[in-house]
């Protein structure tokens, strides 16, 4: 009796140009939407992809996962914000300057 042989290759996704398209369009909604709760089940709903899919194509595309590019993000965001608001407090701080000047 002759037994099957499987394949024991896995099928890789290309990253072909309507992949990188997905990808991009992931990519900017996560930027977009980085303080909302962002796990597999919303990645792979957003994407339409497998989780093995988008470690496979975020591997190629990023060459990080899609969690670490998830973190990435929201770490940039925060890093803004932060040099957002010292830019702030220098620019309120310097109208205090000007404003103490012209009351002496």
């Amino acid at each position: 009796m002759e037994k099957s042989i499987r394949s024991t290759t896995k099928k890789r996704s290309p990253l072909n140009a309507s992949n990188e398209k997905r990808l991009q369009d992931l990519c900017a909604w996560i930027t977009r939407d980085c303080t909302q709760t962002l796990g597999w089940s919303q990645l792979t709903q957003k994407s339409g992809f497998s989780k093995e899919q988008l470690i496979e194509l975020f591997q190629l595309y990023k060459q990080v996962s899609p969690l670490t590019f998830v973190r990435q993000v929201r770490q940039q965001h925060k890093d803004d914000q932060a040099t957002n608001l010292q830019t702030q407090l220098f620019d309120k701080g310097q109208n205090l300057v000007k404003d103490s000047h012209r009351l002496i």
